[in-house]
C-alpha cells in the first residue's frame, strides 16, 4: 500500500473504528449487567513515511500515520456499586478479588471437593442460584459453574440459616463456616486475565495473572447483595458519540476517493 492510498488507509480506520463501536455497545448494553467491567481500546497509527530526513539547513518531509489502527484494550476493574438483594444465594464483592468456579460439581458429599479435572473460572458476578446435587444445594452461577471455596470444595445454602457456607450444611458443626472472603482469590495483574467462553463477566488465568488466595483486608463478600456494573452511560453515550463521527468522517474520505478513482478512470477511456 503506498503512501496516499486512501481508500486502503480509509478500509483499515474503517475497521479499527467498527471494533471501537463494538467495544462501546458492549459497554453500553452492560450498564445493567451484575459485576460487568467496563472495556476500553487504545489506538495506534500505522505506518508513518519519512521522505526527506530532517538534516542540515532544509527541514525534512516526514509524514505521520494515515491509518488508525488498535493497540491493545484493556478492562476496568474498578469497584461498582454494591445494591442489597432479597437472595440468600447472591454475593458481592467489596475490594479486591474474584469468585473461584468450578467446572464440575464438588464429590464427596457435603464437604466434596472438585474433582481434579475441573477447571477454574474466575468473576466478579455472585448473581448465584441453588441446584439440588445428591441433596446438598450447591450455589451455581448463572453460566452452570459451581462456586467453590480456596480448597475446591462446593459452597451450599444452610435452609434452616439462610447462610451460604462451605464445609457443610448443618451452621455450627465442626469444619462447617460461613462462604467468605477466605474464599476469593486475587492476582496483581488482572488486566492479563483472558475472557472465557462463558462471557465477558467469566475470566481465565493466564501465565501472567496467576490467581492466589486474598491478603486478610483486601476486600470482604457481602452477603444478600450485588455488585453492579461499572460502565456508565454518563461516559458510554459521549464516547458512542464521537465514535459515529469519527466512522462518518471516514466513511467520506474513502466516498470521495472512490469519486476521484471514478474520474480518473473515465478519462482514461
Amino acid at each position: 500500500m503506498g503512501r496516499g492510498d486512501f481508500g486502503f488507509d480509509g478500509l483499515y480506520s474503517l475497521g479499527a473504528i467498527n471494533s471501537w463501536i463494538a467495544v462501546i455497545n458492549s459497554n453500553l448494553n452492560a450498564t445493567s449487567r451484575t459485576g460487568y467491567k467496563a472495556n476500553k481500546v487504545k489506538f495506534r497509527g500505522g505506518v508513518s513515511e519519512v521522505v526527506r530526513n530532517p538534516n542540515g539547513p532544509v527541514l525534512g518531509i516526514q509524514l505521520p500515520e494515515s491509518t488508525l489502527q488498535i493497540d491493545q484494550s484493556s478492562i476496568d476493574f474498578s469497584q461498582g456499586s454494591i445494591v442489597a438483594s432479597t437472595e440468600p444465594t447472591h454475593l458481592a464483592i467489596q475490594g479486591k478479588g474474584f469468585f473461584r468456579l468450578a467446572t464440575l460439581a464438588p464429590v464427596g458429599g457435603a464437604a466434596g471437593v472438585a474433582p481434579g479435572g475441573s477447571i477454574a473460572y474466575y468473576s466478579r458476578d455472585g448473581e448465584f442460584h441453588v441446584v439440588n446435587d445428591a441433596g446438598v444445594l450447591r450455589l451455581v452461577h448463572s453460566t452452570g459453574l459451581y462456586l467453590v471455596d480456596s480448597l475446591g470444595r462446593g459452597a451450599n445454602l444452610d435452609v434452616v440459616n439462610g447462610l451460604v457456607v462451605v464445609g457443610g450444611t448443618a451452621f455450627g458443626v465442626a469444619g462447617v463456616r460461613v462462604y467468605d472472603e477466605r474464599d476469593v482469590f486475587n492476582t496483581a495483574t488482572p488486566n492479563f486475565l483472558r475472557f472465557s467462553r462463558y462471557g465477558s463477566t467469566v475470566f481465565e488465568s493466564t501465565r501472567d495473572s496467576i490467581m492466589v488466595n486474598l491478603n486478610p483486608g483486601d476486600a470482604r463478600v457481602i452477603a444478600q447483595s450485588l455488585e453492579s456494573s461499572n460502565s456508565s452511560l454518563s461516559q458510554t453515550l459521549p464516547e458512542l458519540s464521537l465514535a459515529q463521527k469519527f466512522f462518518s468522517a471516514v466513511s467520506k474520505i474513502i466516498s470521495v476517493h472512490q469519486t476521484n478513482l471514478d474520474t480518473v478512470i473515465n478519462l482514461v477511456r
